[in-house]
């Protein structure tokens, strides 16, 4: 579950750090290590990190290669990174738990959020596998007042093509409510359950659907929330106790729960606007266990996550017909689950904390689980807030389909489609960016950087950056954008080698476009024997100003088709 303002976070925030290309990597189900075993003395339960040491590496010379690509890694709460049989990388942020006496580790609870979705999915195919559900049941069998479910199915549900909308990113459809007040109003009930199953369900029968089911594709967490109720109906047991006996337990995930309150030990931080709107209680935690099940409200942390990650791919959950089914991509998205290079993930957002689950497939090491559960910070107070503080940076204006900087002197035309990101997801994909880079000149050049706009459409974006070179070396002038532009592609190249992506970079070349000077260069990967692409065009507008156009293109396009955009 994530906030109305969030509803680009799922498909555009993670291309910032580490341009994440969707691709339809395989899943080895046999897996070469058992879990359970014990057979490694690294088990993440037994690592203990003191006050000055917050992260530890595997020792051991065959995992050197994960250690180089990992055990840099920081952000604001916890990250492991681990195989099918052992820990390569923990890192635990120097902060307090809610006691005020703990530092924080691989045990500290944290709400799951989006990433729940995969525990609900898992249930319903259990399920499936049980014979009390069928995959193309239509929801009148369990919803009999609902008249257009008679052509939605459980396979639609699962896999994001209902056409139902969001009933919290999308509120004004769902709930038939108009404006921003009332949305936020609805929302408040919501979180801190003020809205009955009933009420829910009242509001579903009357939303019309965003477009025929099996013909689109768009998140709603609607879907989840559904099959919780469904879960609840064929089960005969509550959501939470049905996911604690066949789930929970079976991985032995002790410090898990589902549909909780109270239990969740990482401590929030800028949460008094929520709490204002009613969307936390008073210390900055979700409040409403009822409303918080199927889309979200599992909370668990990183020991127990490995243990269900490493449950699940090696058959323990599931038979090896319905992982296929878990895993099979439709539309953009599996069951619970997305694709992304050599695997599938999930992230989620919950008010004061952000979570994903990563998993790669790897002939290698077998599976390489990268779990980050993390705090939602503020923007960090810099020595000057604003990175173009003292430039002559102005913002552009996107009108009638044309984005326009005119002190950049850069005119684009936007294809018919693409949505503009709005600055706030643009800042969410900065701290995202930050908070899980390390100090140095890494760092140095995010801090540099402020995002004018950007677009995207079904795995193609488009930025704008503008960049003072000032904060990033003194020489000024003398940091050509060729530096620049040589700087940040060795920065994703390092992102990318972390999600498994080999990428390779162009020569460096001049260009004219829209009769001004650009440098451009490329990042080509392969991935299943599809191109895909990230392009930059940088040019030097005065002593400390650069701005940055970057194209991702998730497909086999050529620059010719973003070049075209620009114009006189």
């Amino acid at each position: 579950m994530i906030l109305r303002k969030n509803n680009l976070k799922k498909a555009v925030s993670s291309i910032l750090v580490a341009a994440m290309v969707l691709s339809f990597g395989a899943c080895n189900l046999n897996s070469k290590y058992p879990i359970g075993t014990g057979n490694s003395k690294y088990q993440l339960e037994n690592i203990k990190l003191t006050e000055s040491e917050r992260s530890w590496s595997n020792p051991e010379e065959k995992y050197a290669e994960l250690v180089k690509l990992y055990g840099d890694s920081v952000c604001p709460g916890t990250m492991v990174v681990a195989t099918d049989e052992d820990t390569i990388y923990l890192y635990a942020e120097k902060e307090m738990e809610k006691d005020g006496k703990t530092l924080e580790s691989q045990d500290t609870i944290f709400d799951m959020a989006s990433v729940s979705k995969t525990f609900t999915a898992v249930a319903v195919l259990q399920l499936v596998e049980k014979g009390k559900i069928n995959l193309d049941d239509t929801l009148d069998k369990y919803f009999p007042e609902y008249e257009t479910g008679k052509k939605i199915t459980v396979y639609n549900l699962l896999h994001m093509t209902s056409g139902i909308p969001d009933y919290c990113n999308n509120p004004d459809p769902f709930w038939n409510i108009s404006g921003e007040d009332a949305a936020n109003q609805k929302l408040s009930d919501i979180f801190l359950d003020k809205v009955s199953d009933e009420e829910f369900l009242q509001a579903l029968y009357k939303a019309p659907l965003g477009f025929e089911p099996g013909n689109g594709s768009e998140y709603s967490n609607t879907n989840y929330h559904l099959l919780a109720f469904i879960i609840e109906k064929v089960s005969g047991q509550k959501y939470c106790d049905y996911v604690k006996k066949n789930i929970f337990d079976k991985c032995g995930m002790t410090k898990t729960s589902s549909m909780a309150v109270g239990d969740m030990t990482y401590v929030p931080v800028g949460y008094d606007e929520l709490v204002y709107y009613g969307f936390t209680d008073k210390d900055g935690y979700p409040a409403g266990p009822n409303g918080y099940r199927g889309d979200s409200g599992i909370h668990s942390c990183l020991t127990d996550m490995v243990k269900f990650d490493r449950a699940l791919f090696a058959g323990k959950l599931l038979n090896k017909d319905s992982m296929e089914i878990l895993l099979k991509e439709e539309s953009g998205y599996c069951c619970g689950l997305m694709k992304i290079n050599n695997g599938y993930s999930h992230s989620g957002s919950s008010f004061t904390c952000s979570t994903d689950n990563r998993i790669i497939e790897s002939e290698k090491y077998g599976h390489i689980y990268i779990i980050t559960l993390e705090r939602n910070l503020p923007m960090p107070e810099f020595d000057s807030e604003n990175p173009m503080d003292g430039t002559k940076y102005t913002k552009g204006v996107f009108k009638d389909g044309i984005y326009t900087n005119e002190y950049a002197g850069l005119k684009m035309k936007i294809p018919e489609g693409y949505e503009n990101i709005s600055d706030e997801d643009l800042d969410e994909m900065f701290m995202y960016a930050l908070n899980q880079t390390p100090d140095g000149p890494d760092k140095n050049l995010l801090l540099a950087e402020k995002h004018d706009t950007g677009f995207w459409l079904k795995g193609e974006t488009l930025y704008v950056t503008f960049v003072n070179t000032w904060l990033i070396s003194k020489d000024g002038p003398g940091y050509t954008e060729e530096d620049y532009l040589n700087d940040y592609l060795k920065y994703m190249v390092k992102g990318l080698e972390k999600d498994g992506v080999t990428a390779t970079q162009s020569d460096i070349v001049k260009v004219t476009l829209g009769g001004k000077e650009y440098s451009r260069a490329d990042l080509s990967m392969t991935i299943d024997g599809k191109e895909a692409h990230l392009y930059y065009y940088v040019r030097r507008l005065d002593d400390n100003l650069i701005v940055m156009i970057e194209c991702d293109s998730l497909s086999d396009k050529r620059a010719d088709y973003y070049e075209k955009l620009f114009l006189e």
